[in-house]
């Protein structure tokens, strides 16, 4: 055996980049590819009788829906006092008070609903995902299955996306149907509304269109939602520390996300003629 050259440095390797440090660009090209791995295994996901997979879609349906409903409840109920309160006392010097559930009601369901269920899902859930896949990948069980021939996001991320696909347009519906039902409150009791005036402005304001573009936005948000998520969760370093911060930017590129999803589908609405 010889020695090695002294005169030849030692060989190292380059440490491989914290996922932190990731361009936003690298990020956005990340999700895409992820976004379109997993939405290619929707189709089969929805379809599929194995009792595995539908089990593990109502697991995370339960976890993300069922789980979080007491929280959307009561945060709904008072967005709907607070919003009737706020718009009332703006119109109060124009006399038009008497048109705030009016104009609440349509928010509600175009922009309320839809916003305020995606940043309780947020907060509550994208930190739980990010976390899953993250501890997963520290402990070698995504590389397990890779080494079984098994998709990671065939069985981990699919049917994440499936249930937020599923669980937030219903808590959106019943998102809106508690903000209206603090606006009633709001009108009722502090504006001496009757409850038969209450639903003829209602009538006059909520229409078909309003729900559909309010679901509408509840669909992309859960696919910026689980996908971000899972994309932070996967790629998180593979140590134990890392998880803590992958659920860290889960949430904050989560929220982002939802914020720059709903301004790019209002900019298509409010800009576009004919859409509104």
């Amino acid at each position: 055996m010889t020695a090695p050259d002294a005169a030849s440095p030692p060989m190292t390797m380059a440490p491989a980049p914290e996922p932190e440090d990731r361009t936003y660009g690298a990020r956005f090209i990340s999700r895409g590819r992820l976004a379109a791995r997993a939405l290619y295994w929707l189709g089969w996901l929805s379809f599929s009788r194995r009792s595995v997979v539908t089990s593990g879609v109502e697991r995370e349906v339960y976890g993300l829906g069922v789980g979080a409903l007491r929280l959307v409840a009561s945060a709904s109920l008072l967005v709907g006092l607070i919003a009737m309160f706020q718009v009332a006392a703006q119109l109060a010097p124009y006399g038009a008070e008497t048109i705030s559930a009016r104009v609440v009601a349509w928010f509600a369901a175009r922009e309320l609903g839809p916003v305020v269920v995606a940043l309780l899902v947020v907060a509550r859930s994208s930190a739980a995902i990010a976390g899953e896949l993250a501890s997963m990948n520290a402990s070698g069980e995504i590389d397990a299955l890779r080494a079984m021939g098994l998709d990671p996001v065939k069985y981990l991320v699919s049917p994440k996306l499936l249930a937020v696909i599923v669980v937030l347009p219903a808590l959106t519906v019943l998102a809106d149907a508690l903000i209206l039902t603090g606006v009633w409150l709001g009108s009722t009791a502090f504006l001496d509304y009757s409850t038969g005036r209450f639903i003829v402005q209602l009538r006059e304001s909520f229409v078909t269109r309003d729900i559909a573009v309010g679901l509408g936005k509840a669909l992309v948000f859960a696919v910026v939602i689980a996908i971000v998520a899972s994309d932070e969760g996967l790629s998180a370093e593979r140590r134990a520390a890392a998880i803590g911060p992958a659920a860290t930017r889960a949430v904050v590129f989560s929220l982002i996300g939802v914020l720059a999803a709903d301004t790019i589908v209002n900019a298509i609405f409010y800009f576009i003629p004919g859409l509104i």
